[in-house]
């Protein structure tokens, strides 16, 4: 089992969504070839442990058809309605006066 945080970082990284259509891609060439894929296979495709566990799951539902859910991280739902909030607080400070 791959590292709590390497799992994390993958989750996070800039290119999840290419490397998960990627692991899709080999997935399906895997077993059409050998009839799985298993974990060497995605090794040998230059997948890292914490990749394989981070992406495998969504990889899977691009290859049912299934679309991948958009998640964001808790912090970042906070900030935007943070942000929202503020937006509307300048926008009555910013309002002639009636």
């Amino acid at each position: 089992m791959a590292a709590p945080s390497k799992v994390a970082a993958a989750l996070s990284a800039p290119d999840r969504l290419d490397r998960i259509a990627h692991m899709a891609r080999v997935m399906r060439e895997r077993k059409a070839a050998d009839g799985a894929c298993t974990f060497a296979h995605l090794a040998a495709a230059g997948f890292s442990e914490a990749e394989i566990e981070a992406y495998r799951d969504d990889a899977r539902q691009i290859l049912s058809g299934r679309p991948i859910p958009i998640t964001l991280p808790a912090g970042r739902i906070e900030g935007l309605a943070l942000v929202r909030q503020a937006q509307v607080v300048r926008a009555r400070r910013e309002a002639p006066a009636c």
